[in-house]
């Protein structure tokens, strides 16, 4: 498994845990993405700024702190 945020633009991904407290998984929540999602990482950009990712057809720019708890397998 490998956090979100080590993984390279345009591979499609499955989210197994989310290690950020409860309101982090709230928000997560709130985007639509949740253990289970599959998402797709557009955009990973090295030292700059939000990680985009799209989840059913919607982009999500998700910041790299909470990106670096989420831990995902590569599909």
């Amino acid at each position: 498994m490998k956090s979100l945020l080590e993984i390279p633009s345009h591979k499609l991904v499955k989210i197994i845990s989310i290690a950020g407290g409860k309101n982090a998984r709230r928000n997560l929540g709130q985007l639509g993405i949740g253990i289970g999602s599959i998402v797709k990482v557009k955009r990973n950009a090295p030292f700059a700024g939000p990680l985009l990712v799209e989840n059913h057809g919607t982009s999500v720019a998700i910041g790299r702190g909470i990106a670096s708890r989420i831990l995902v397998e590569e599909l």
